[in-house]
């Protein structure tokens, strides 16, 4: 399984994705004022969507993120440099 998912890893490149503050037109109740979107993709290209965060869920990804370096895809030479 491991090395399957270095395979993968390596057949796929990174893309640089943008994270958009936008306002929550249909504010009910407790709700956030504010999400942050992102449009995603699977790595073939398909299943497009827009994925919605809030402030503390998106801190709580960057903890993780930061607790396991190992795990980040790398980015290549000229996605860092395009970025």
């Amino acid at each position: 399984m491991i090395d399957f998912l270095n395979t993968l890893r390596k057949k796929y490149s990174v893309k640089a994705g943008r994270l958009i503050k936008i306002f929550n037109r249909n504010r009910q109740g407790n709700e956030n004022v504010f999400y942050t979107a992102v449009w995603v993709e699977d790595t073939d290209g398909t299943n497009e969507r827009c994925l919605l965060f809030t402030e503390k869920e998106l801190e709580r990804a960057e903890k993780r993120s930061l607790k396991n370096p190992e795990d980040w895809v790398k980015k290549s030479f000229f996605t860092d440099l395009l970025d």
